[in-house]
């Protein structure tokens, strides 16, 4: 089986219809959560996703502090930018319908495909909404958050085959005693220096995780968010990490 893997579009359609008219030939589409914040369409974005009917949908910190007018308890880097972004791009855009929508998302899924196991959450199995899987990790720590309880205070790492998480808007594949811990970076906001959208392909047949990188208008992108009359301190914040890839 070939999975398309999308993660972290946060309302950057430009970026996603790149994305989907880029990728190789796949099975099927599963997406990691936060389709919404910082980008300029996120209505666009989750029709977008609704139409394309994924197998497999997760929700993102994001999705769920839009959903549930909640703090998204994202990194303070950008915690900032994420509020304002909240408040003045996706309430305003996102009907509520839309806005209702996000709230039936689930916030893990397990899914047994030919004979493997497949854990998907958006941030990590210990804390699927807001967990960071940071590939620098140190051991110890890793194993813990990929422990499948809050409580746990020893590490006893999830039993799947493959954990699949996105949040972190970086690219992950490591593995982790028997399993597999993979992330497909970000398809809106990547914030590993690459500024091109990121994506990926896991073979499941073949055991392989393939990232691919694409290039979008930018330019567009930040056209859109001019429109919307942000303000100035905002959009260049906005502007920075979508042309250097970094927050």
């Amino acid at each position: 089986m070939r999975i398309l893997l999308l993660s972290d579009i946060h309302g950057n359609s430009d970026a996603l219809k790149q994305v989907l008219e880029n990728a190789p030939r796949h099975d099927t589409v599963w997406v990691l959560g936060d389709l919404v914040d910082y980008g300029p369409e996120p209505h666009v974005v989750v029709d977008m996703i609704r139409e394309l009917g994924p197998d497999v949908i997760v929700r993102g910190n994001h999705d769920h502090a839009v959903a549930f007018n909640t703090d998204c308890l994202c990194s303070p880097k950008t915690h900032e930018l994420s509020v304002y972004t909240r408040e003045n791009i996706s309430y305003k855009l996102l009907s509520k319908e839309q806005i209702n929508w996000l709230k039936t998302i689930p916030t893990k899924r397990i899914v047994e495909l030919n004979g493997l196991k497949l854990y998907v959450v958006h941030g990590s199995p210990r804390n699927p909404l807001y967990g960071y899987l940071y590939p620098d990790l140190e051991e110890d720590l890793l194993k813990l958050y990929l422990t499948p309880s809050m409580l746990a205070v020893r590490p006893r790492v999830v039993r799947a085959d493959y954990v699949v998480v996105g949040h972190t808007h970086i690219v992950l594949n490591l593995r982790v005693d028997n399993t597999r811990v993979v992330n497909p970076g970000s398809v809106g906001q990547p914030r590993d220096g690459d500024n091109r959208a990121s994506f990926a392909i896991l073979d499941t047949d073949k055991g392989e995780f393939t990232v691919y990188r694409v290039k979008y208008p930018i330019e567009e992108t930040l056209g859109k968010l001019r429109s919307l009359g942000i303000e100035e301190k905002y959009y260049k914040r906005l502007e920075r990490i979508l042309v250097t890839g970094k927050v």
